[in-house]
């Protein structure tokens, strides 16, 4: 079951969280949305929520994703942190490294996939729910991932632990680099 609580949107662009609530409100949970990154620790202490969406870059001509892995970081260091799914239209292979690195949940590129960023937040607050659950004598078998996304996800793992070198996460893969590119494009990152 998802939790009761609201997911949290940062991002400057308002079109971004209108679309973000018209996918998710009905689908997941509640969707506040933020504009300025210095509403952030106010909105976390009032709200609660169990998933943040916060994008990477704010102001003008800003792609390096900086502010927003400065964010990510101040999110992870409070009380009781939400699950955290970074989004930028800038996306490359290094800044979504070190967003999982600092602790993000995963990483999602803008204009987003609708089935993708569904999957991504609800596999996000389930996994959320289970850690703020006290531990049963009897565990719930996990329910199965899809092929797809048993493959993202290692894929994303041996390009965080490989450090972003794709020669060395295609051998970890036991892929050449062209599949492994083609992987990347696939799967959006």
């Amino acid at each position: 079951m998802l939790p009761d609580t609201p997911i949290l949107l940062l991002d400057d662009d308002p079109d971004v969280g209108l679309a973000a609530q018209l996918l998710l409100q009905r689908r997941l949970a509640p969707v506040h949305c933020l504009r300025r990154p210095a509403e952030l620790p106010a909105a976390l202490a009032r709200w609660r929520p169990a998933l943040l969406l916060l994008d990477l870059n704010y102001g003008p001509g800003r792609t390096d994703g900086e502010q927003g892995l400065r964010l990510l970081a101040d999110t992870l260091a409070s009380p009781q942190p939400p699950a955290v799914v970074v989004m930028t239209a800038y996306a490359e292979i290094e800044l979504a490294v070190q967003a999982l690195r600092r602790g993000a949940y995963d990483f999602i590129t803008k204009p987003w996939d609708n089935v993708r960023l569904l999957a991504t937040c609800r596999e996000a607050l389930q996994r959320r729910g289970a850690s703020d659950t006290p531990a049963e004598p009897v565990a719930a078998p996990a329910a199965p991932q899809s092929l797809a996304a048993q493959e993202r996800a290692a894929v994303v793992a041996a390009m965080a632990q490989a450090e972003g070198n794709l020669s060395a996460a295609a051998r970890q893969l036991g892929l050449s680099r062209a599949a492994l590119y083609r992987r990347l494009e696939k799967h959006g990152l």
